[in-house]
């Protein structure tokens, strides 16, 4: 008996971390990218970073560098990247010669 209460205890736990999965580096980089170059209407000149992982909630806050060849301007666009991968941007920097 107890170790049928011991095994579906580990099961519950199995099943609730699988609901919480986090995206890849690799992902999250890349959502993080795409809705940067969309957001200021440039070109990502440098591979983006991830700075950080928000331990409750599993997000990533994610830095991608971005060149606005029409104003010949380098910004960093700050975002955070949920578990389904879908990029929130947060912040930008004044763009830099």
């Amino acid at each position: 008996m107890y170790l049928v209460k011991c095994l579906s205890a580990f099961l519950i736990l199995l099943s609730a971390t699988q609901a919480y999965a986090e995206c890849p580096d690799w992902d999250s980089r890349a959502a993080a990218d795409k809705a940067a170059e969309k957001y200021v209407s440039g070109k990502a000149f440098k591979r983006a970073m991830v700075l950080k992982k928000h331990l409750p909630s599993k997000r990533k806050e994610v830095a991608s560098y971005i060149y606005v060849k029409a104003d010949d301007l380098y910004y960093t666009v700050f975002s955070l990247i949920n578990s389904k991968c879908k990029a929130q941007i947060m912040k930008r920097t004044n763009g830099k010669h």
